[in-house]
């Protein structure tokens, strides 16, 4: 009997110590004296679950490069994943490039998945956080990755009209041909925020760019219609007729052939190291507006 409380005494003050650290890691702590540092001393178990939460997890959302730093130094686990089945580089991928370094500095799987096979690439290009994507893909992260529906980073960004992160996933040499399993591309997903109407010129820019580095595509189905999206508003469907039902021009197939030629790596990098005139160079990279 004395075991068992003793045992259900110390699971009791484990649990609250790791109460209190995530309210401390957080902010929203009861108690003043109560610091990381403190509670670490006192026996916290940075890498138990309180929920669906982990400590290192909950310095990443709250943008704490430093309590970051501090937790790894105390054993907490990089890799560890908590009740959603994120890690904590998919949470630092959303909210901070301070949080992302660390992280990479310390052995985080860069194209770790989540419960739904989203990579932290996919949740920096939703976030339109260009800074850590960047990073991410600095670090050789898969442009084209494909989560559980099997949409790309590049059609998690057209969803959202991210152009930001749209130019930068290009210049990696992102796919804009892929489909997910629905069918739909990104060309298919910047039409929806198009349809939406939210955003005027940005959205026309999204459509712009992703026309511009498809080469030849077609979105009418196999009785020559295009979706509904689509059909359902006359200025979006004036410019989708003009991306599909008119042949592309050779420069601009050449230079979706071209681009995708440059395996790995910043187009603009190598494209620089090409023996090309600037012009040409700059009509590549979509500098032009062409």
């Amino acid at each position: 009997m004395t075991t068992t409380w003793y045992r259900l005494a110390m699971a009791q003050n484990q649990y609250a110590l790791s109460e209190r650290l995530i309210r401390a890691i957080s902010g929203w702590t009861m108690n003043p004296q109560d610091t990381v540092e403190s509670l670490i001393a006192e026996g916290a178990d940075i890498n138990r679950t309180h929920g669906t939460l982990l400590p290192l997890h909950c310095a990443c959302m709250s943008r704490d490069s430093e309590c970051v730093k501090l937790l790894l130094k105390s054993g907490a686990e990089v890799n560890r994943v908590d009740g959603y089945e994120r890690t904590a580089i998919h949470y630092a991928a959303e909210k901070d490039p301070a949080c992302l370094c660390v992280l990479l500095e310390n052995g985080a799987e860069i194209n770790c998945r989540d419960g739904n096979y989203d990579t932290p690439l996919h949740w920096a290009c939703f976030r339109n956080n260009v800074e850590c994507a960047k990073l991410l893909l600095e670090h050789n992260a898969l442009v084209d990755a494909l989560d559980f529906n099997h949409d790309t980073p590049l059609s998690w960004a057209s969803l959202k009209g991210n152009l930001e992160c749209m130019m930068l996933l290009l210049e990696y040499g992102a796919e804009t041909h892929t489909t997910n399993c629905n069918g739909l591309s990104p060309l298919h997903r910047a039409c929806s925020m198009f349809a939406l109407g939210l955003s005027g010129e940005r959205d026309r820019q999204c459509l712009n760019i992703l026309s511009q580095a498809t080469g030849q595509i077609d979105l009418r189905d196999h009785k020559g219609e295009f979706p509904r999206v689509i059909n359902d508003d006359s200025e979006l469907k004036a410019i989708i007729t003009g991306i599909c039902c008119s042949p592309r021009l050779l420069r601009q197939l050449c230079r979706y052939k071209i681009r995708q030629s440059l395996i790995g790596g910043n187009r603009q990098k190598l494209m620089g190291q090409l023996p090309l005139p600037a012009p040409l160079q700059r009509y590549l990279l979509f500098q032009n507006g062409e």
